[in-house]
């Protein structure tokens, strides 16, 4: 029989190894037995925290700092844990106290420069990093969530850089190729490099959360549609299994299934700090503050649909600040913000200094335009840096987290029946949720359709929505209906001249010559409205539709033919179209779309009437009204704060 020495000095050797189950289940039968004191509940609450159960790690961590407070590896180990629950000051006090007593304490060091991260305290990461690169200059690991600071910082070149020394250094680091993988796609736009470094990952560490997601809806951008029905199998696996197997907002695109959006939105956020104590409301003010956050007071869609309503808020009933999350200005941002009381570059405070100046202005709402979108800081959101915190626009689906009281809909977006896919509770404005300008300024050149190489007498299918929202069924919906239309081709924006070739072997497959296909060049917006007119049929996509596309498709006289499903992102076009009256353009199913679009080119009196309806302001005025929209959205945050 092994002496407990023997059997811990095995299940040591198996912690090491990896074996993290075996191990543990020694060093509990150990623990029965009274053999061990604060040492060995440290060890039982790492395995804990190698296996992700936080809970059990937590209360092991806890008796082993009771027995032993000056147990540095506690400390740094239950700051893991506070870190992986969005506690980072908790996480912080810990690693502090590690490193008091035991100086030098790299991992220590290295998990406080990413706590400070995770906490929006940048600055003083990349001086805990930077002291992290004194004591361990050749540790890979470092320049990874160097890169990683950099990303946030928003230095790409240096954040690359980073990436490519820690692969440097180790040539089987999973998680730096996963991460240059995201890079490269999201700022880069080398989305073939992203692929192989995703690839590579996954080879090396197939359990990197989100890792199947990333790769596939990169693929989606190139229109990569090998293995595609495998792709799908493998995240909805995940699914089912509670995996980190994709981005809430890359799944949308891919399927209609508000269930599961939920289930991988609330996984994607992870513990949320819902006990968090509520600011009181104030209801004997002048004014309402509110609090517009968002990362694309820019040259941006949501910006080109709020624009009015910035504009027209009632001054003598509201103080409205706008929190930006990205340093970046154009003229979009010059011209916004002379309609905000308080314009606040936030892109570079922490969330904690967010929360301070949120209390200072006194504010009563907080309204995120950004969601699981490109940029996103959800985290400030965390600390409650309003009384009452609503999800708009910006992210056409649940936040999955209790912290955001409202969501802004209307009652085709969200039908009642729906509710429950949301998290939030459901605010219904009385029509279409989507935010307009009254008036957009077109550009002053005359166009014709041999400027972008449109046949003259063809009918003319388009679609100007981003590639990732082309799935294999709706282009095989369009081959259908153009080898049903001969006299027609499809006009598609041009995102990478390798989905192109892509698109083109599609069509060949599908027995469509490539010709009938043509990519339009991307254009200001000016001009980019202005060619929309020669569109005779906008065909939509799904199961995520064309949003701002769609709105700027009607106001250009166009009419839009649209799958309603499901989801949110899936019932926005129907939206739109019921609020211009046309809810015949509206189909529930690939069969019945089809045979709308092709009836419609082959009767294009048809076309005409409805470009005729479009053209008559009255028709459409309901949707661009943005004065009385914004009333109306006054009178929802007014009823939600006083109520």
């Amino acid at each position: 029989m092994q002496s407990d020495q023997e059997l811990f000095l095995k299940a040591k050797k198996l912690h090491i190894s990896g074996k993290i189950d075996d191990a543990q289940a020694i060093y509990l039968k150990l623990l029965k037995k009274n053999s061990g004191g604060s040492g060995l509940l440290f060890l039982i609450g790492s395995t804990y925290v190698q296996l992700r159960n936080f809970q059990k790690a937590k209360i092991y961590l806890n008796s082993s700092i009771k027995l032993n407070n000056n147990f540095a590896e506690s400390y740094n180990s239950r700051g893991i844990i506070f870190a992986e629950e969005k506690n980072y000051k908790n996480a912080i006090e810990d690693y502090d106290k590690a490193i008091s007593l035991k100086p030098n304490y790299f991992d220590a060091y290295l998990n406080k420069a990413n706590a400070l991260k995770n906490n929006g305290e940048f600055k003083k990461s990349l001086k805990y990093f930077n002291f992290c690169v004194k004591l361990e200059p050749k540790n890979f690991k470092i320049y990874n969530n160097l890169g990683n600071l950099f990303v946030n910082l928003k230095d790409y070149k240096n954040a690359k850089e980073c990436y490519d020394k820690a692969i440097k250094l180790n040539k089987k680091y999973a998680e730096a190729y996963n991460n240059r993988g995201e890079l490269l796609q999201l700022r880069f736009s080398k989305f073939e490099e992203a692929i192989k470094d995703f690839n590579k990952a996954y080879e090396l560490n197939k359990k990197i959360d989100f890792i199947e997601g990333k790769k596939l809806h990169t693929k989606m951008i190139l229109h990569d549609w090998e293995n595609y029905n495998e792709d799908i199998e493998i995240i909805q696996k995940g699914i089912e299994n509670k995996k980190k197997t994709i981005y809430p907002f890359a799944l949308m695109a891919l399927i209609d299934d508000p269930i599961k959006i939920k289930k991988v939105t609330e996984l994607y956020i992870g513990n949320n700090l819902t006990k968090i104590k509520k600011p009181k409301k104030n209801k004997h003010k002048n004014k309402i503050n509110l609090g517009y956050f968002s990362a694309e007071f820019e040259n941006h869609p949501v910006m080109h649909l709020m624009l009015d309503v910035f504009k027209n808020h009632n001054n003598s009933k509201f103080n409205i600040y706008a929190f930006s999350l990205n340093s970046k200005e154009d003229n979009w941002t010059r011209t916004l913000k002379k309609y905000f009381n308080k314009f606040i570059d936030a892109s570079s405070i922490s969330d904690k200094e967010i929360k301070i100046l949120s209390k200072k202005l006194d504010l009563d709402i907080a309204i995120n335009l950004t969601g699981h979108t490109l940029n996103a800081r959800n985290s400030i959101f965390l600390n409650k840096v309003a009384p009452i915190q609503i999800n708009y626009l910006g992210y056409p689906g649940t936040m999955g987290s209790k912290v955001f009281d409202y969501v802004v809909a209307d009652k085709i977006i969200i039908p009642k029946e729906n509710t429950h896919y949301f998290s939030e509770k459901v605010i219904y404005l009385p029509n279409c949720y989507q935010a307009n300008q009254e008036r957009i300024e077109l550009s002053n050149k005359r166009f014709d359709k041999q400027d972008f190489n449109l046949p003259k007498n063809h009918f003319i299918f388009g679609c100007f929505n981003n590639s990732y929202k082309i799935t294999p069924s709706i282009f095989k919906s369009w081959m259908n209906i153009l080898k049903k239309c001969e006299k027609s081709i499809l006009w598609l924006l041009l995102n990478n001249k390798k989905g192109r070739e892509n698109l083109y072997k599609e069509a060949e497959i599908n027995g469509v010559n490539k010709d009938r296909i043509i990519f339009a060049e991307r254009l200001s917006t000016k001009e980019h409205l202005k060619r929309l007119q020669f569109i005779d049929l906008f065909l939509d996509t799904f199961p995520y539709n064309a949003h701002t596309t769609a709105s700027e498709a009607i106001r250009m006289g166009v009419p839009i033919l649209t799958l309603k499903g499901k989801s949110f992102a899936s019932r926005v076009a129907s939206s739109i179209l019921t609020n211009v009256g046309l809810e015949n353009l509206i189909t529930s199913n690939n069969k019945d779309y089809e045979n709308k679009a092709i009836y419609l080119a082959n009767n294009s009196q048809e076309i005409t009437i409805l470009k005729n309806y479009l053209k008559n302001k009255k028709n459409t005025h309901k949707l661009f009204d943005n004065k009385t929209f914004t009333k109306d959205l006054e009178k929802i945050y007014t009823k939600i704060l006083y109520q």
